[in-house]
């Protein structure tokens, strides 16, 4: 074979493998191979769970699949189903709970509070840097105002689904008996960490084909495709088991006065709930005698529906809510004390702009019949009862707040004022008059005796006490009274008349978002000008440091509110705006105790 036909047999096979190789790329993965792609895309990427199961069936169903693609296949279907059935791990659980807690997605809420805090940020996004010098700590450590938590670690702890335990029962020594869920989702560690572990228990009989293992004096475990389930009793497992498989079996989540309770809320980190009537069973029969008689009056304990716990996060906010629930018919008496009417923010349109914080009360329903015109020449009347009747049937709302003291303040005395909305305004002046005569006459000391006043244009009574401002008493265009310090008592007033109440503060326009309909009380606080009363009040470096905390947390706001219906109590709670942690660092490094190192002297020679 000459040089020339040896060169042409290369060219030839050369082209030859040219063309066989673009066809196997023309050709690309196998069906199998891009379904299997398709669905781990949908699985990881995009989250779309149901669209993943589909693919991965495909992939299985294919005839060119490998075995090993296949089983693959087969393991992340079995996984993707248990993810889709726990939708609630609620599912899970037997339906006569005693008490329920469980923990959902950790990470995002983790996360949330990092980012609130300025601890955390953007994989990829630059740091900013701070030029404070770091802070010593003891055994010779340093804290930086630079320091966040890895973009990495959050990404893990946003890898765990949760855990779940209920509980059904509580013998007489104390120990609980139920059911204990925990779904590690994709954190391969802590999956990783509980199936090592479990292989130095003793192994019992499988329970569907899952492995199940002896947890000496306490119970049993079962390891199943993405969750591990752990119980005192094998027949509790087969429950969980069977309930996972079967959407319809009977479950708490089924329950309709559980559904009540979880109706409002909307992914909390914590929630714990406890089956009222379940509790009664269990715990009911230890009540004896006298105390027992007395508390299932005051409480009516069989008309005790549940009770609900739930600690949440926002992007800006940390909530807490808790709530009471009663069955139709109860006779609750502590509650029905407890218990008043809606506000409805009449009171609120005389708190002024600037305020530090209110506290609001609802005390009867309100009416929109104006009162008789007073007559001049017969003033109103008041006696002893006329006392119950204000509490009771006249105020309709009570809003007290405080408003930073005014320059000349002495003393630096916070200027504060309660605005009393009520149904007949004559009645109402003329008794807080006469009781703060009575005050003056045989209670408290007094620098000289009442006299008129006029405030904004509004005619009024002012009482001097001995080591306190004036105290103003002035009725208000809104059928209202205002009580309290003179400054405090003219803003209240030039709000009510320009409109520019609290209502049009910015600070207070997200605490009074939380204010609803049937909120019958509430408390909101704007921190920071809380803290600036108090430096006001404060003299030397305490005044300084509080002014320096006031700027740092002047976007802190707290509210407590209650919601009050016939068969609900409910109690929300929130923190607001916190501070970031790079704002706080020289505030924690100059309260830090000083460092000091100890240095041995040479002994004398």
């Amino acid at each position: 074979m000459n040089a020339l036909t040896k060169r042409l047999l290369v060219c030839t096979v050369l082209v030859a493998w040219l063309v066989a190789s673009a066809k196997a790329q023309e050709k690309g993965p196998t069906a199998a191979e891009a379904w299997f792609q398709r669905g781990f895309f949908l699985q990881t990427h995009d989250r779309d769970l149901p669209g993943a199961v589909a693919a991965y069936e495909k992939a299985a169903a294919e005839s060119s699949v490998g075995e090993t693609l296949k089983n693959d296949a087969t393991a992340r279907l079995a996984g993707l189903r248990e993810d889709l059935a726990v939708t609630s791990f609620a599912r899970l659980m037997p339906s006569d709970i005693l008490g329920y807690v469980e923990l959902v997605d950790p990470g995002e809420h983790i996360e949330r509070l990092l980012k609130m805090l300025g601890l955390v940020h953007a994989p990829g996004a630059p740091a900013v840097k701070s030029n404070e010098p770091p802070m010593a700590l003891d055994g010779g450590l340093m804290l930086s105002p630079d320091f966040t938590v890895s973009p990495a670690l959050v990404a893990e702890l946003k890898k765990l689904r949760g855990a779940a335990v209920g509980v059904t029962s509580i013998n007489d020594q104390g120990m609980p008996s139920g059911v204990a869920v925990l779904h590690p989702g994709d954190c391969d560690l802590v999956r990783g960490l509980i199936e090592t572990a479990v292989q130095v228990l003793p192994q019992g009989d499988p329970i569907e084909g899952f492995a199940t293992y002896r947890v000496p004096d306490h119970g049993w475990v079962m390891l199943i495709a993405r969750l591990v389930v752990a119980s005192d009793s094998r027949e509790q497992l087969s429950a969980t088991l069977a309930r996972l498989r079967n959407p319809q079996a009977e479950s708490l989540a089924g329950r309709a006065e559980f559904q009540r309770a979880q109706a409002e809320l909307k992914n909390p980190l914590v929630f714990a709930y406890v089956d009222g009537q379940q509790a009664v069973k269990r715990f009911g029969s230890q009540l004896k005698g006298r105390e027992a008689a007395m508390i299932r009056g005051l409480l009516d304990l069989e008309h005790f529906e549940s009770a609900a716990v739930a600690l949440s996060t926002t992007d800006n906010a940390i909530q807490l809510r808790a709530e009471m629930n009663l069955m139709p018919g109860h006779k609750n008496m502590l509650y029905a004390l407890v218990r008043t009417a809606p506000i409805t923010r009449r009171s609120l349109s005389q708190v002024p702009k600037g305020a530090v914080g209110v506290v609001v009360v609802g005390l009867n329903p309100p009416t929109t019949a104006a009162p008789a015109p007073a007559d001049p020449n017969n003033p109103p009347q008041v006696t002893a009862m006329d006392i119950g009747r204000e509490f009771f049937h006249n105020i309709e709302e009570l809003a007290v707040f405080a408003l930073p003291p005014a320059s000349d303040s002495a003393g630096g005395l916070p200027e504060a004022a309660a605005v009393i909305a009520v149904k007949d305004p004559e009645k109402s002046a003329a008794l807080w008059n006469q009781l703060l005569t009575l005050a003056s006459l045989f209670g408290a000391r007094t620098a000289k005796p009442p006299e008129d006043v006029t405030v904004e244009g509004q005619a009024g009574r002012s009482y001097q006490f001995d080591g306190v401002p004036p105290i103003v008493v002035v009725r208000s265009p809104d059928r209202g009274l205002v009580i309290g310090t003179q400054g405090a008592v003219a803003a209240s007033l030039r709000a009510s008349a320009s409109g520019e109440s609290i209502a049009k503060d910015e600070a207070f326009a997200g605490l009074l978002a939380r204010v609803t309909p049937d909120t019958s009380k509430a408390v909101l606080i704007d921190v920071g000008r809380a803290l600036q009363m108090a430096a006001a009040m404060s003299r030397g470096r305490d005044a300084e440091q509080l002014m320096q905390a006031s700027q740092l947390v002047r976007e802190l706001k707290v509210s407590l509110v209650t919601d009050e219906a016939p068969n609900r109590l409910l109690v929300r709670a929130e923190v607001s705006g916190l501070p970031k942690f790079a704002s706080l660092f020289p505030l924690l490094r100059q309260n830090a105790a000083p460092r000091r190192l100890s240095i041995a002297k040479p002994a004398a020679k």
